[in-house]
């Protein structure tokens, strides 16, 4: 599932560690998850994602 959010990640632009913080502040992934890779529910992390203004999860240089 890790492939997915990195896949979701990436067409949309975001940040990864912006979007690896969010998601462990909202308790949706594992504190202990230190990249995208090691994301075990990557599928319940993008039905949040999806849910939310990711505006804020740009990555720099598309938010500028």
């Amino acid at each position: 599932m890790s492939e997915s959010l990195r896949a979701y990640i990436a067409a949309r632009g975001l940040d990864a560690g912006l979007v690896m913080n969010e998601l462990q502040e909202h308790g949706v992934i594992s504190d202990n998850a230190v990249s995208v890779a090691e994301v075990a529910n990557g599928g319940v992390a993008i039905v949040w994602l999806e849910k939310r203004d990711l505006r804020a999860l740009r990555a720099r240089e598309e938010a500028a």
